[in-house]
């Protein structure tokens, strides 16, 4: 019985999160697809050069051209992963609700508690 209501519970509290994941993975295809343009409009412009990379953070020749676009890609990427995880923390109440105060009721109930369950 207790088991059923903790599980009840468990299922509850995870039942928002699916719009959140896939609010999370639209937003990382689109990173991603936003990355690859922008990294290669920046080699097509002049602004970044393959040379400079190589010499500036020590890579060796040997490695290709396209895993040096996916580093840099890499990079775009967990930048725009940050300004999603800000955006949450400023818009969201979840994000915006502080954590460690005190109070006398709890957002989440007890299943082990009887005296609300027994009932």
């Amino acid at each position: 019985m207790r088991l059923e209501k903790k599980r009840d519970e468990e299922l509850a509290r995870r039942k928002g999160l699916t719009g959140k994941t896939i609010v999370q993975v639209i937003w990382l295809l689109i990173s991603f697809v936003v990355a690859y343009f922008l990294s290669t409009y920046l080699f097509e412009q002049g602004v970044i050069s393959y040379n400079t990379l190589y010499a500036q953070l020590s890579i060796p020749r040997e490695v290709p051209r396209e895993a040096v676009l996916g580093g840099l890609m890499l990079l775009i990427v967990f930048v725009m992963q940050m300004f999603l995880i800000l955006g949450f923390v400023l818009a969201s109440p979840e994000g915006r609700r502080r954590t460690g105060e005190a109070s006398l009721h709890s957002r989440t109930k007890d299943p082990f508690d009887d005296q609300w369950y027994g009932r």
